[in-house]
């Protein structure tokens, strides 16, 4: 194969538009810049930061305060009892399953039923 002195080199090809990007890039910032220092859109941006930042931390501050203040109270029992007892007098609470409220079971082994194991 014979090099053609005439072809391009992709690497210098590249080197080059990276470079021209580069200088495209710069020459566009200073103008911006040069354009934003010249009216108030830069300090209305960086004014319009600052408040953003403010408004965040305020929020964070005050979802911070109410998280650390726990759950909220309970509220205040009812001074009398249901059954007409005394209001000193401490609730009465069962001691166990009953016929009207036999409670929870989790699981139930076969030989509670009467039943054979599989």
């Amino acid at each position: 194969m014979s090099s053609d002195p005439d072809r391009d080199d992709p690497k210098d090809d590249l080197k080059q538009g990276l470079s021209l990007l580069w200088r495209a890039a710069r020459k566009t910032a200073v103008d911006l810049r040069k354009d934003l220092d010249r009216t108030s859109v830069g300090k209305a941006i960086d004014d319009a930061g600052r408040e953003l930042v403010r408004a965040a931390t305020n929020v964070v501050g005050r979802i911070g305060a109410e998280l650390s203040k726990g759950p909220p109270a309970a509220p205040p029992r009812e001074e009398r009892p249901e059954g007409g007892a005394e209001a000193g007098a401490p609730e009465a609470r069962p001691t166990g399953p009953t016929p009207e409220d036999p409670g929870f079971r989790i699981a139930v082994d076969p030989e509670d039923k009467g039943e054979k194991p599989r």
